[in-house]
């Protein structure tokens, strides 16, 4: 018998009841809640655990920048980090949300694992092949300020996409089976083994540019192959299902309307700069902007994992307000120290000249806090099967960081570009929590004392 035939036999698992050692914490205050909430096993698994695997994420990751910028200089750091780029964003924009629906449909309904997988794999290769084709068409206009040698390296490289496809769907389910740990292992394992291999290469003076994407290659694919082992293993794989794709694929796109405004609200920023503004000034905002970046990153996946455990639970709007609470805590704890030792941090880390950043830094600090709840209520549309909500309230904020860029940024430089970039997470904030609230029912004063489970 097959494993999806011995699924089809069993009776459904029932949904998982709410935390019962959660009970209460309604009654308490903020402070108290969020010093009780430490507490929780529940909340050391999807809280704790993902923070420390984004930090060994970011520890790891100045690691290899460091690496990679001694051992090939500016040219070969910014050719090889063009070539990464451009590669994840193929992968990511004809993903077409497939990981967000794979996620949302595993935790509603765990026993259509085998048909969500065979499914997915199967649609996944014209969606690779799409994208491995406009990007190979882009590529001389993205590419137009670099060598012949660079170009053909990225064409190369750009044979990765499947890779990155592949770890989308096997990503989706983990978070779909609540496997938290091994989801957050398996985000950890691709620059992690990049970076042995970045050291095996220094060891033996074989650091390139070319030998740099071969290890992101590898390392890559073995982080994918023990996703996939775990997945595969675990559910089996099942027959061809034509209206679970169309549910899923209809519930992906919907959704990826929204995360593709996210990405413009977040980055936009960055990619007009240049435009308009020198290098110096370009180099000062990137410095604050990736300062900052470290909030969103640590909270980031907090909310992700809110979204799987409050969709198993019907849209639980307790999960997702106590998740959002959360990480709005993490994220002033953060940020209010950072504001406040921002220059000598700056002069400390990158050089003295890098101090004028200062006061960017210390403006998209507000939007950095306000991104953590925007994360957070995302989550919470798409647990309560809204993806379109998503895209109304992110693509409403993006209208006014592009609005906002043009208008301000020749005027008010780098400073400008920050308070854009803050009153558009303050917009997004409140569209957001606008739809969540209608969505599911509740008043305001369940975001700060949330409803009984």
């Amino acid at each position: 018998m097959s494993p999806e035939e011995r699924r089809r036999r069993e009776p459904e698992p029932p949904l998982p009841q709410p935390e019962v050692d959660a009970e209460g914490l309604g009654d308490a205050h903020l402070v108290e809640r969020l010093v009780a909430l430490f507490k929780r096993d529940s909340v050391r698994q999807r809280v704790l655990g993902p923070m420390g695997f984004d930090a060994a994420i970011l520890i790891t990751n100045l690691i290899t920048g460091i690496i990679v910028a001694r051992a090939l200089g500016p040219t070969g750091r910014g050719e090889l980090a063009a070539t990464l780029l451009i590669t994840q964003m193929a992968a990511w924009v004809f993903g077409m949300g497939g990981s967000e629906g794979i996620a949302f449909h595993q935790a509603r309904k765990p026993k259509d694992a085998p048909r969500l997988l065979t499914t997915w794999l199967l649609m996944t290769v014209p969606l690779m092949l799409a994208a491995i084709l406009v990007a190979e068409l882009l590529l001389p206009v993205i590419f137009a300020a670099q060598t012949e040698e660079a170009i053909d390296l990225a064409r190369i490289y750009l044979l990765a996409i499947p890779l990155i496809s592949l770890q989308q769907i096997f990503g989706g389910i983990l978070l779909g089976d609540h496997d938290f740990h091994f989801f957050n292992l398996s985000r950890f394992l691709y620059p992690a083994l990049a970076a042995l291999i970045y050291c095996a290469y220094l060891l033996f003076d074989a650091f390139s540019v070319e030998t740099a994407l071969i290890a992101n290659a590898l390392a890559l694919l073995l982080a994918v192959a023990i996703a996939a082992r775990r997945a595969i293993g675990r559910h089996g794989l099942g027959r061809f299902d034509p209206p679970l794709l169309r549910s899923t694929f209809t519930y992906g796109i919907k959704a990826h309307g929204g995360s593709t405004a996210g990405l413009v609200n977040a980055r936009l920023d960055l990619m007009v700069i240049p435009a308009y503004l020198g290098a110096a000034q370009v180099g000062l905002y990137s410095v604050a902007t990736n300062t900052t970046a470290i909030i969103p990153t640590l909270t980031g996946t907090i909310a992700l994992m809110a979204f799987p455990v409050a969709a198993r639970r019907g849209g639980s709007p307790r999960t997702v307000l106590i998740t959002l609470q959360t990480a709005v805590g993490l994220a002033l704890a953060l940020a209010i120290p950072l504001a406040i030792l921002a220059p000598w941090l700056l002069e400390l880390v990158y050089g003295a000249e890098f101090e004028e950043a200062t006061e960017a830094l210390r403006l998209l600090l507000p939007g950095t806090v306000l991104a953590a709840a925007v994360n957070t209520l995302f989550a919470g549309l798409l647990a309560a099967d809204r993806p379109l909500l998503v895209s109304v309230g992110a693509g409403s904020a993006a209208v006014i960081t592009v609005l906002g860029l043009i208008v301000f940024l020749p005027i008010g430089g780098i400073v400008a570009a920050a308070i854009v970039t803050s009153v558009a997470f303050s917009v997004e904030l409140v569209i957001m929590a606008t739809l969540y609230k209608r969505t599911v029912g509740i008043s305001w004063k369940h975001f700060v004392r949330p409803p009984a489970a």
